[in-house]
């Protein structure tokens, strides 16, 4: 699935289907993840995250009309989970979700088996790609006046596949236009 062009410094070849994704520390760069397929047509689920309303999942770039929140899944959550990995292309499952281990391993089972994009918050055992944002910073206020504008996040990046971590300086635009199109910058790679 791709990815808005700040983020391919990330993860260059887009979110891959059937994956999971762990994300640490950023709820706006989980959303952020999900909003140019969003904004292409694909269906996104926001499972038990309910910090995150409409307004901020529409400055961030999804398309409203191809989402659904369900903020408080309660005593359902595998249930609520299992049915929008099988009926979203990307779900978003919040960090305090009641998942055993064997909730997530049927729960990968699923994504890999439908096609669809897992993105978690926290830590996510077997997860195909892990995200950790290391570092955070708002630019745009002046002495005690103005509006935040942009976040750098330094990311640390691990993937299954390469095994060895590389941290990605991105930069993300605070306005509602949601994702600054402009180009990332890699800031050190790590063996």
């Amino acid at each position: 699935m791709p990815l808005a062009q700040v983020l391919s410094p990330l993860i260059p070849a887009g979110l891959a289907r059937g994956s999971v994704v762990s994300v640490e520390g950023s709820t706006s760069l989980m959303v952020a993840l999900a909003a140019r397929a969003s904004h292409e047509g694909s269906w996104s689920a926001i499972v038990g995250m309910p910090a995150v309303g409409v307004v901020a999942a529409a400055r961030r770039g999804l398309d409203l009309s191809k989402l659904v929140l369900v903020p408080h899944p309660g005593t359902q959550v595998v249930e609520v989970a299992g049915a929008c990995v099988d009926g979203m292309d990307v779900t978003l499952l919040g960090a305090r979700l009641a998942l055993s281990d064997a909730d997530r391993r049927r729960l990968m089972s699923r994504a890999r088996e439908r096609g669809s994009v897992v993105i978690a918050s926290g830590p996510w055992s077997g997860a195909h790609l892990r995200l950790v944002v290391e570092h955070s910073a708002w630019r745009g206020l002046g002495a005690g006046e103005g509006r935040l504008r942009e976040r750098d996040l330094t990311v640390a990046v691990t993937s299954r596949r390469e095994g060895a971590t590389r941290r990605v300086r991105i930069v993300l635009d605070a306005d509602t236009s949601g994702l600054r199109h402009g180009a990332a910058r890699v800031a050190e790679e790590v063996a």
